[in-house]
Parts: C-alpha cells; structure tokens; sequence
C-alpha cells in the first residue's frame, strides 16, 4: 500500500515589540497556497515544500499538500489570522482522508494574540486532527524558541543547520526520511530538549564561522553516532520574547532517552561556553565612513554595507530611512541601496512618471523606533511590480513581490535607491537585477538584514561592515523592553 502523507507550511517570526501586526491579510499578501497549487508555487525551490516533494518522489509516497504560508517578520499574529489557518489546515486534513502521516514547516518563534507559543499551537491542533499514533514531524528554524509544548506534540523535529537558511529543502527531505521510517516501525524516536539561560544577538550566529560552526560540526559528529537519529541546535528569537524565548538543543535518538539527554547537555554546555563569541560584530557609522573612503577605486568587488536595526527578517518595518541618511550626508558615491518601504513615495513616483523629478518624504512612518522621514529630491528612473524569482542559493526558485517599486536617484552624487510598498529583507541579488540594477559594478552595496544576505552578496563583497541604526531588530537588547522571557537569561542578565 502506498504510503499518504500531509504536509502543510505555517510560518511566521514573530517580533512582539513591532507596531505592526500580523493578520490574515499579511499572509495573505506574502502568498497563502491552498492544495496542489502548492506543487506549482513551490516544486523544485529550495524550501521546505519543495524538500517534501523532493523526497516525495524519491520515496514513492503521496502527498497531500494542505496549505502553504509564510509572512514577512512582523508584529504579534492576530488571533483571526491564526485561527483562520488553523482551520485551512484541518479541514485539509480531515479532507486528505486516510493519512500515515504528517510533515509541517513551522518556525518556532510565532506569538499570537491566542497563544504565545504558536508553533506550540500548530503542533497540538495537528495532533488533536489525526490523533495520537499518526507520526508528525516538523522542520524548524534554526532561530526557533523551541518549547517542551513542541517537543510533547511533535514526533519529531528538525531544525535548519545553515544560517543563512540554504538547507531549508536539505532538512526537508530529512524530515520526510524519517517519517517514512517511522511509519514503517523502523525506528522509535525520543527526543530530550536543553534550554541552556542563554538569548544570543545574530549577527554573530552565521553557521560558516565560529562560534556556531563549531557547534554545528559537534551537532554533525553526535549525529553519526549509532541510534542518533537528529542533533538540532537553536539560537532562538530574544524579540519574540515569550517564556521559551532562548537557545535551545533538541537530540533525537531512537529510543535511548538517556543518550539523548547527554547529547543534548553536552551541546547545550559549549554553546554557554561560547556564548561571548556571539557579541559585537557591529561598526559604528562612522567608523564605516573611514572604512568606505579608506578602499581605492581600484578595487573591483563592492563593499556590503549593512543597517541591522531595520531588518524586516527579523520585524522591522523597513521604513528607516537612516542608511540612506547616512550615505547621502558622506557623499558616497557609486552606491546602491534596498530598500526603503514607502508606498505612498511609490506612488507619488508613479503618478510623476519616469523621467521625472520629485519631492518625496521617504520613510519613517510607521513608528518612531526607526528614525524620522528624510526629504530628497529625487529623479525617477524606473517603475516595476516589484516582482522577481530569487536565484539563491537561500529560497532559490521562490517567487518575490515587493508591490509597486520605484527606482529613483537621489543625492550628490547621485545614488540609486529601491523604493518598494512592502517589507521584505534584500537576500538575492536579483532584487537588484530585476530593476535594472548589476550589483557587481558599483563601489558600495547598501543593504538591510541581520545574516540572510550573505547567502548572495558575501561571494561579490570585497568587504562587509554590519552599522545598527535606530530599530527594534539590531543587536542592543537594552532597547528593546521585555516582559515575558524567562529571567535571568544572558545576555540581559549577568550569569555565573
């Protein structure tokens, strides 16, 4: 008999402290996939649908795909927004008809309205849907909060190795192996979770260099022991500040809780042992004018400038417009910049034409946490839907829509910027190709993010200088005013 197994993405990372709160309508917006749409939308991408095709058909078994959603970091998930998702993906699964079992990518770091562990939430509705003997295994965020609820409704989870995410697809197939093992009576897993006290910044957490490279390599050697089934090490969300907000070390064994237990707090010890090498990492903006005017013309590959205060990857509204303030004040020159949210200077772009010259007020309008609006004068070069294909190796093959952009050239020297009506975190270089834009010939490449752009831009940079402007996504926590992680946590409280 032909194994039939569900699959379903709900994802979102949840930055409690924006203004901005998630709602149907955000998912919505980010592309919310029902059915067999799922397989046009997502065969052959590198993502968790696409890993769950992917083994799909290696394995030989069917899948039902359910629903499909991911939406940009943003504030809280509104309790309509959840509960409508909750009911997309029961009735899929009630509509699937006889299931082996279930595959889900989830995040790990969702807070709703309802519930402030909402992945916790998502696990324990699936469950109740097909009850307790059908294995239901989720793929998890390498910056997930992972909680004991997860652990006790999943029956297994597995977490991304690489930051930035190229093995979202890798972890994928994995997850679908193991349930088809499962399924078969192959193997029994047990899982034992380590919180170690411990809330690191990111910028410092990229899985190509210490301290998490060396983590992940220990993760790897657990994981080829005999009966090791998974080794998952999270650095967690601190912005979504709920009571598993943390690190955290999942092993799974088959059967032997015990190993699973010494694995997980031998992990969970070096990463407090390293827990220093996840901070600094960030320039001040003045030290990267020096930086900037400091590199010769003669150097070929851009440097990569980066604001990891306004990351919208990680909540941020990307409306700041302090970057761009920045570039213009020094006169930098032969310099790109993605992306300011604007949609109302997108507008006014587009009612002006191309070619035309405009007053614009440029960001700074959804809070005060990320700087005033900046006025430019600017000239339109070119209007676009804002809609292009990643070509990774992060989300490779994923659609993107940015909404209605506007390329424009502002300042002396004139200096061409995006100007986009929704938030999303520039990782591919084609958001810049797709406008016209070669990113490989200019001299400074301006960006937002926190990691996920070096999937793309780290291979072109001569040089990568991260700068925190004001925002609720950099790596100065003492902004940010928590209220329910769980204290004391490093590094917002001194620990032995």
């Amino acid at each position: 008999m032909v194994l039939r197994i569900a699959a379903a993405q709900i994802s979102h990372e949840t930055n409690v402290f924006s203004s901005v709160p998630t709602d149907l309508a955000a998912f919505e917006r980010s592309g919310l996939s029902i059915g067999r749409a799922i397989f046009e939308r997502e065969r052959s991408t590198n993502s968790a649908f696409g890993g769950f095709i992917d083994a799909s058909e290696v394995a030989g078994f069917e899948l039902i795909p359910v629903v499909s959603v991911w939406a940009t970091p943003s504030g809280m998930v509104t309790g309509e927004a959840i509960r409508q998702l909750l009911v997309e993906l029961g009735e899929g699964l009630v509509a699937a008809g006889r299931i082996d079992g279930v595959l889900l990518g989830i995040h790990g770091a969702m807070v709703t309205e309802v519930d402030d562990d909402g992945d916790a939430l998502i696990l324990e509705s699936v469950r109740q849907a097909v009850g307790s003997t059908i294995p239901v295994v989720a793929t998890l965020d390498l910056h997930a909060n992972i909680s004991q609820r997860m652990v006790d409704a999943a029956t297994a989870l597995i977490g991304y190795d690489t930051y930035p995410h190229v093995d979202m697809a890798e972890r994928a197939r994995e997850a679908a192996d193991l349930t088809v093992r499962i399924i078969r009576g192959e193997v029994r897993p047990v899982t034992v979770l380590v919180k170690p006290p411990m809330a690191p910044t990111s910028q410092n957490m990229p899985t190509d260099r210490d301290p998490m490279r060396t983590l992940i390599a220990r993760a790897h050697e657990m994981e080829a022991m005999p009966g090791v089934l998974n080794v998952t090490l999270a650095g967690g969300f601190p912005p979504s500040d709920s009571a598993d907000t943390g690190a955290g070390v999942l092993v799974t064994t088959d059967g032997d809780k015990d190993l699973a237990g010494r694995l997980a707090n031998d992990l969970a010890r070096r990463m407090w042992d390293a827990r220093q090498q996840f901070l600094g990492g960030v320039t001040s903006f003045q030290d990267a004018a020096e930086i900037i005017f400091r590199r010769p013309d003669a150097v070929d590959r851009p440097l990569v400038l980066v604001d990891i205060g306004d990351n919208p990857w990680s909540g941020s509204p990307g409306d700041s417009a302090e970057l761009l303030r920045f570039l213009l004040a020094e006169q930098v020159y032969r310099a790109i910049h993605a992306m300011i949210v604007d949609p109302d200077s997108v507008e006014r772009c587009i009612t002006a034409g191309v070619g035309a010259t405009v007053d614009l007020t440029l960001g700074g309008s959804t809070d005060e946490l990320h700087g005033p609006p900046l006025p430019v004068r600017a000239y339109v070069r070119a209007i676009s839907d804002g809609r292009y294909v990643n070509e990774g190796p992060m989300m490779a093959g994923l659609p993107v829509d940015l909404g209605p952009t506007a390329v424009i050239l502002c300042g002396d020297p004139p200096m061409t910027v995006l100007v986009t009506s929704k938030a999303e975190t520039p990782i591919d270089r084609n958001v810049f190709r797709a406008h016209g834009i070669d990113p490989e010939r200019v001299r400074v490449i301006a960006l937002k993010g926190k990691g996920h752009f070096r999937a793309a831009f780290e291979p072109i940079a001569e040089q990568i200088v991260l700068v925190e402007g004001p925002g609720i996504s950099g790596s100065d926590f003492r902004r940010l005013p928590f209220a329910k992680i769980r204290r004391p946590v490093w590094p917002l409280d001194e620990i032995g």
